[in-house]
């Protein structure tokens, strides 16, 4: 049996507050692995994604950031758990949560890099990585 996804008027709200909140917060993306080695770096990185997260109903919870210096532009990146033990999202709840957040396409293959992370004794959570505007992906992928 599943994990019920739910997303009402009060998520959209959280959800809205948290993209306006990643917009002024962009994560610069060249550097940033050698910036979290050192323990301030790492601190200030999960400080902020924890800040960019929002639980959403019965038992997600979604980081959404903004990064810049990619190759191909400005990307959205959305990091996604559930917090039962033994459970990771599944592409429609996934894409559904996505969508939301302005992803663009008709499914997670419209994304750059899907990757699954692990969490650390939390559990796993599935990334998604999109290039902001559609005409950003580089010719070379096919899309």
């Amino acid at each position: 049996m599943g994990t019920p996804l739910m997303i009402d008027d009060n998520v959209r709200a959280q959800i809205k507050a948290l993209i306006e909140l990643a917009e002024a917060n962009p994560v610069e993306i060249r550097g940033l692995l050698a910036r979290i080695k050192g323990d301030e770096g790492k601190a200030h990185h999960m400080a902020q994604m924890s800040r960019q997260s929002i639980d959403i109903p019965l038992m997600y919870v979604v980081t959404y950031s903004i990064e810049v210096g990619h190759p191909c532009g400005k990307c959205r990146h959305m990091s996604m758990s559930v917090q039962r033990e033994g459970r990771i999202p599944n592409e429609i709840g996934i894409w559904v949560v996505a969508q939301e957040f302005g992803f663009w396409g008709t499914s997670l293959r419209d994304c750059v890099g899907v990757w699954t992370e692990d969490l650390k004794g939390h559990g796993k959570a599935i990334n998604i990585v999109q290039p902001y505007e559609r005409g950003q992906i580089p010719t070379a992928t096919g899309r």
